[in-house]
């Protein structure tokens, strides 16, 4: 036998009793741990109550943050083209937009950047408000039916 040769299985059998010490380590400890957590006390299901989201707790009879910034009325837009926003109803019916003497229900869409978006899917309608003016689009066909809409 060469000097490598035993000195690679005298390191394999101290790696073999090290790895073995370890185990039997970690099951000791494993062991004081499953002990430990079984003389804790546990609380009942029942005894524990649900936190509410805020949104639950909030008063429900407040306008949708769209509501309070909707402009209505007649608006006159570039290139002599009107459009007249109105509410009939309550805020849950939608709002009435006509254009070239046609109605059409437009429904509320959440935007991320404040302004107010309605929307008709069927039609492919989109009126978009911020507050210097609005603007109609057609989004089946991608094209600006009306811009730069002011009321006034």
């Amino acid at each position: 036998m060469t000097v490598s040769t035993v000195f690679s299985l005298s390191t394999s059998r101290g790696a073999s009793r090290l790895a073995r010490a370890a185990r039997s380590g970690a099951c000791g400890i494993l062991a004081g741990l499953l002990a430990a957590c079984g003389g804790m006390q546990q609380d009942k299901l029942s005894d524990t109550k649900p936190v509410l989201p805020q949104i639950f707790q909030a008063p429900g009879a407040t306008a949708p943050t769209w509501a309070t910034q909707l402009k209505t009325g007649n608006f006159t837009c570039e290139a002599g083209n009107r459009v007249e926003l109105r509410m009939d109803g309550r805020v849950t019916d939608g709002v009435t937009l006509v254009w070239k003497g046609k109605s059409y229900v437009m429904n509320p869409v959440s935007t991320s950047t404040g302004a107010v978006r309605l929307e008709n899917k069927g039609e492919g309608l989109v009126w978009i408000q911020i507050p210097s003016k609005s603007m109609l689009l057609n989004a089946r066909i991608g094209q600006q039916l009306a811009n730069e809409c002011r009321t006034g």
